[in-house]
């Protein structure tokens, strides 16, 4: 957990339905269809196969993202988010590189996990869903994206997609009845070798469920898109590739909860990380930008990979 010592546990992670947790370190793919939940102690009685994870070239990635483009237009979408994966060889082991990842990213929740049912994936993300202690809740709107030390001011994109996100969470925390709702932002929040717009929000939870917020909340737009159904249909439609635990929820849930959205994350297959990662699109995007992007953001972890 961001700022926390390493908790290191042996078990197996066993499939729920994401919306009946009630506590225990869960995981999800992206549209919360498969969950599961770590059982400490257990043995995995499943033996499911790996598939190789699909990566685009640049080219196809810049077709594919034109195309993106012009439904966001045609359709009258205010934002969707397109994804890709990007394979990196690597000698290191998932130990050396956990290590690595929480040293140089203190901020972030850092983990790595390994399951029959999803394989061995690793990440540093610095999206937080939802934090949860008694009475308080708290949930943040993170978007927009440009390098740490880009010291000029904000684009018109990435001030409309941060307030589309920030927008879609106070409608859906107000959606639920939650009172003394308050929002603090946007404002610079630095990630590593990025950095974002971000509004803080904080609520009292009144009896809510924490896994129900969570479940309203997720998949927001800064990972699926607005409106929301529509968004996710197009990227089904494009991506040709399993996002699988990316832009999935992964944490604890608890009497204290601490859920974050899946991002600047990889899943570990035979020596080769596959990092995964994802642009938000709006009807005025390049693709040539979005693919700068991505390749930013791939520092989180190229920049660890790469280190000898």
């Amino acid at each position: 957990m961001p700022f926390e010592g390493v908790d290191e546990k042996l078990g197996a992670f066993v499939p729920v339905e994401f919306s009946d947790v009630k506590e225990g370190f869960v995981v999800s793919n992206f549209d919360k269809t498969k969950a599961y939940v770590f059982q400490e102690n257990a043995i995995s009685l499943s033996r499911l196969p790996t598939e190789t994870p699909k990566c685009y070239s640049k080219e196809v990635y810049l077709d594919k993202a034109e195309k993106f483009i012009t439904q966001i237009q045609e359709n009258g979408l205010s934002k969707a988010i397109f994804s890709r994966v990007k394979s990196h060889p690597s000698e290191k082991n998932t130990d050396e590189v956990f290590e690595a990842l929480q040293k140089k990213y203190p901020s972030a929740f850092v983990y790595l996990i390994s399951s029959d049912f999803f394989g061995t994936w690793i990440g540093a993300t610095p999206e937080t869903l939802i934090t949860c202690d008694g009475d308080k809740g708290e949930t943040v709107a993170l978007a927009g994206t440009k390098k740490t030390h880009d010291n000029s001011t904000w684009g018109e994109k990435e001030k409309f997609e941060q307030q589309f996100v920030t927008d879609f969470i106070e409608s859906q925390l107000e959606s639920l009845s939650l009172k003394s709702i308050s929002k603090d932002g946007p404002k610079d929040r630095v990630a590593g070798p990025v950095k974002h717009l971000e509004t803080n929000f904080e609520f009292s939870m009144k009896g809510v469920e924490p896994i129900v917020i969570a479940d309203k909340l997720h998949p927001t737009p800064a990972v699926s898109g607005l409106p929301r159904k529509e968004a996710i249909e197009l990227i089904n439609s494009i991506e040709d590739h399993d996002r699988s635990l990316y832009a999935g929820c992964i944490g604890i849930v608890g009497e204290q909860t601490k859920l974050f959205v899946n991002l600047r994350c990889a899943q570990y297959l035979d020596q080769e990380y596959f990092l995964y990662l994802g642009g938000g699109f709006t009807k005025d995007s390049e693709s040539m930008k979005e693919w700068e992007e991505t390749e930013n953001k791939s520092r989180t972890l190229l920049d660890i990979l790469e280190n000898s």
